[in-house]
């Protein structure tokens, strides 16, 4: 019964490392965010969209980023998602046969930044 209760508790937390959006804190006196992804530096009070999709706005304190581009799983058999970070956008398709027509689920990030 332990084990049952610790892998309900694993899961839980898996599922909450994948939001769409994260707070990190900032050092007291910081002047400025760091973009975890390419370490660039953003003043308060500024908003930008990263390389990765992910939008960040930079508050006294904290530094508030969210996944802006949604989440594909495909439902068809062999079909394969490919994400275009240029665009924010994704495709699905077969790569050995583009005339099957793949079905995929889409998960929406809703997200304040």
């Amino acid at each position: 019964m332990k084990s049952l209760a610790l892998g309900l508790v694993f899961f839980a937390f898996v599922s909450l490392s994948d939001s769409a959006c994260s707070i990190t804190l900032l050092k007291s006196g910081e002047t400025h965010c760091v973009d975890v992804y390419n370490n660039s530096e953003h003043p308060m009070g500024s908003t930008w969209t990263n390389h990765k999709c992910v939008k960040c706005t930079c508050f006294p304190g904290k530094m508030k980023c969210c996944n802006t581009m949604d989440r594909a799983t495909p439902v068809t058999r062999g079909c394969t998602v490919k994400y275009h970070y240029e665009t924010c956008t994704f495709e699905v398709f077969h790569p050995k046969d583009s005339t099957v027509k793949c079905l995929y689920r889409v998960f929406k990030n809703i997200y304040t930044a």
